[in-house]
């Protein structure tokens, strides 16, 4: 089994790559945003948010993301530990994380260089301009 490959944003935020089937992750809530990898996992509460990385989300999926990116804040709010996932832990991952950052009081940009910083992160140019608008 791999390790589990993921960074803290904030104390009970992180962002990663599609974490193993097994428990024992330090985390209460985990968001699968990879459309190829939903499976459910036992001991979690598993948000599931399928997200293609290819084009350019249309309206009705931007306002999936930005509601589960609140729902990820509000989480966060009430103590409870949330990773958030796609394949990677890039860009699906990153757009709903850094709006979620948003949500929690960091400015746009500053939520932007976290996740390019950690994680190599938001390189689709439509979720960065998604996490850079701010518009939550």
């Amino acid at each position: 089994m791999r390790p589990p490959d993921y960074h803290y944003l904030l104390p009970n935020l992180a962002q990663g790559s599609a974490p193993p089937r097994a428990p024992g992750m330090p985390f209460d809530v985990i968001v699968l945003a990879a459309y190829e990898y939903q499976p459910d996992l036992p001991g979690y509460t598993v948000l599931k948010v399928p997200l293609d990385d290819g084009p350019p989300p249309d309206k009705a999926t931007r306002m999936t993301i930005r509601h589960k990116a609140r729902e990820i804040a509000d989480r966060v709010r009430r103590g409870q530990r949330v990773l958030v996932t796609c394949w990677q832990g890039r860009n699906r991952s990153g757009v709903l994380a850094g709006l979620a950052l948003v949500n929690l009081g960091v400015a746009p940009d500053r939520a932007v260089r976290r996740i390019q910083r950690l994680r190599n992160g938001l390189t689709n140019e439509h979720f960065r301009a998604m996490v850079a608008s701010g518009r939550i």
